[in-house]
């Protein structure tokens, strides 16, 4: 789950390569914007209520929601959602002074426009996309079905691989072995990091699976792998810990369940992609996810790898549309990442370093690498919705 401490100067430099525009007046119409043969731009501000413009009319077709937070502490980020849930794009951790944006191609109906703090409950607007039906993708339709197939299939693979590790995890903690419990629990959580975004679109599955203390108002909810993780590590237990693996077995096979009907177009694979870079600015390399175990680097490899999946899946698109030189250029900084964590791999059951053994160069490192990958990367949704 993506969060960023308001104290974490570091990852708001890895993010301040995306900054946009500043937002102008807060009405729909002076805050959307025609940009030739690009996408239509919205943009928003995020306040202490919530979203300004709260609702909004766009036209059918490509559209870019752009967000920016001028400066209020009590909403961080913004969704777009359909009306029964399924979150279509997003973008969080938007601590004062950052913005970011999504591009998908909308068609004409209502959609759920949220700005909220941490995925806390608040009640959003509309926006409306007039207009008739759009074609999407012209250009290349077989190359983004196949991506769309490609990605569902991926991840219905680490799904299903999640499923089979969190029963060997519940296991270990269910038998009392703290220690095998601690030896599987990065690797089992791996699977779930590299489609956390996926998981985060049904709203209600990643606060059960993967919230941090800090993220629930009432702590007898807290649920999910940090909650046992607390648990083996703080209190060198696994007594009190056995409900909570029940559930969390039970919540990764109900995600399991859900990934079949799931519906997905192209640029939100892309804006996932990003999504998940931005999970380790906000968190793994901040060493606030895993706090108890310091297994964040297993984690930051599981983001990595679910961006690299889901952009080599757009890889034939995009060529189609004339885009070799953003391949090649995400590629290489996909490498530079890969090669900077593959420094901290070791020979253990999590098969990283923990990190407490990263210096503040590291991290500094690390977060310049990320930054480097983004920009690039953050222009795919876009490329995408223009063809």
């Amino acid at each position: 789950m993506n969060r960023l401490s308001r104290g974490t100067a570091l990852a708001a430099v890895a993010l301040a390569a995306s900054l946009l525009a500043a937002c102008g007046d807060s009405s729909s119409d002076t805050n959307t914007t025609a940009s030739g043969k690009g996408a239509h731009r919205l943009q928003v501000e995020l306040t202490d209520t919530g979203c300004s413009p709260a609702n909004a009319t766009v036209p059918a077709g490509p559209v870019t929601i752009a967000a920016v937070n001028n400066g209020t502490a009590k909403t961080d980020e913004i969704e777009l959602k359909e009306t029964d849930g399924i979150t279509l794009g997003e973008r969080e951790n938007l601590a004062p002074g950052l913005s970011a944006d999504f591009t998908l191609t909308l068609q004409p109906g209502r959609y759920k426009l949220l700005c909220t703090f941490q995925n806390q409950d608040r009640e959003g607007g509309t926006l409306t996309v007039t207009g008739a039906a759009v074609a999407t993708h012209r250009a290349t339709p077989a190359e983004l079905d196949r991506a769309v197939a490609e990605y569902k299939e991926y991840v219905e693979r680490e799904t299903t691989q999640l499923v089979a590790q969190t029963r060997t995890f519940v296991a270990a903690v269910k038998g009392g072995d703290v220690q095998r419990a601690k030896d599987l629990f990065g690797p089992t959580r791996v699977h779930y990091e590299t489609i956390e975004p996926i998981a985060e679109s049904f709203g209600d599955l990643d606060p059960r699976i993967d919230a941090r203390v800090n993220d629930v108002a009432d702590r007898s909810q807290w649920t999910g792998f940090h909650r046992i993780e607390q648990i083996l590590w703080q209190q060198r237990t696994t007594t009190g810990a056995e409900r909570y693996a029940d559930r969390l077995l039970a919540d990764v096979r109900t995600l399991q369940q859900r990934i079949p009907g799931l519906k997905l177009q192209a640029a939100q694979i892309a804006n996932g992609a990003v999504a998940l870079l931005d999970e380790v600015s906000a968190s793994k390399i901040t060493g606030e996810e895993d706090r108890y175990s310091h297994t964040d680097l297993a984690d930051f490899q599981g983001n990595l790898t679910g961006s690299k999946e889901a952009f080599e899946t757009l890889e034939p698109a995009l060529l189609a549309g004339g885009n070799g030189e953003l391949i090649h250029d995400v590629q290489a900084q996909f490498a530079k990442v890969q090669g900077g964590l593959d420094r901290y791999k070791r020979d253990t059951p999590l098969g990283f370093a923990l990190y407490t053994d990263l210096t503040a160069k590291d991290r500094r490192q690390f977060a310049q690498q990320l930054a480097a990958l983004t920009e690039p990367l953050s222009q795919v949704a876009g490329k995408l919705s223009q063809q």
